[in-house]
């Protein structure tokens, strides 16, 4: 009898304790199933969206392209503004030698013989040269001129008298500009060369060369000038 009640103690004390393991296992695999929740919430919080990013590097790059467009707008106004507000020609008066005539075509042939153009240059017939710059009256002009990949030209005006010859100034002037405009874009080299050009007025006689052998051209000029 004893044994029977001994036996019934240890079967009721075995069901006890399976009885709380139940719930101490459901609790662990709660906390087990609570941590990789969480561990996944984070993840999806933290993982980046690729989507979004792109977006904002679209935007990014959207307003970069419009900065750098406005700020060529403005380097192309302000280049555009300095063109037409300043002369590109640069003077040497010789006014000294004013009263002295000068044979214009001996000139050119020294000029054409001993500076180097990138291009052969040709005179122009005098129709088309008095269609190219403005004159005043009374003047007579003569152009050589190369091909057209080249801005390589020589120009002289015989004005009637010297305030002829400073208006014929403007006129060269503006035609010097309007060269320089047409190189600027695709031959920026050639523009250069327009804007170095060299530009003597010596009386009533305007004489400008467009080459890169400056010096060689405005010693030539004035050799003959002092002459």
């Amino acid at each position: 009898m004893a044994d029977l009640k001994e036996k019934g103690k240890k079967g009721f004390g075995n069901i006890l304790r399976k009885n709380e393991a139940i719930p101490a296992a459901g609790q662990a695999e709660s906390r087990v199933i609570g941590a990789k929740q969480e561990k996944q919430g984070w993840a999806a919080v933290t993982k980046p969206d690729f989507h979004m990013m792109c977006i904002v590097f679209m935007g990014i790059f959207v307003i970069f392209v419009m900065v750098w467009g406005v700020c060529q707008s403005i380097k192309s106004i302000n280049a555009s503004m300095g063109a037409d507000g300043q002369s590109i020609l640069k003077v040497e008066d010789n006014s000294e030698n004013a009263g002295k005539s000068i044979d214009v075509d001996a000139l050119a042939q020294k000029i054409l013989d001993n500076v180097a153009f990138e291009a052969e240059l040709n005179k122009l017939d005098d129709s088309v040269a008095e269609g190219m710059v403005g004159m005043a009256e009374g003047t007579k002009l003569q152009i050589y001129m190369g091909n057209g990949t080249f801005a390589d030209e020589l120009l002289i005006m015989t004005s009637r008298d010297e305030v002829s010859a400073k208006k014929n100034m403007e006129h060269v002037n503006a035609h010097l500009k309007e060269t320089a405009a047409t190189f600027r874009d695709y031959l920026p080299e050639e523009a250069k060369k327009v804007e170095d050009a060299v530009s003597i007025r010596c009386g009533c006689y305007v004489i400008v060369c467009i080459t890169s052998d400056y010096e060689t051209a405005e010693k030539t000029i004035n050799s003959v000038i002092k002459e």
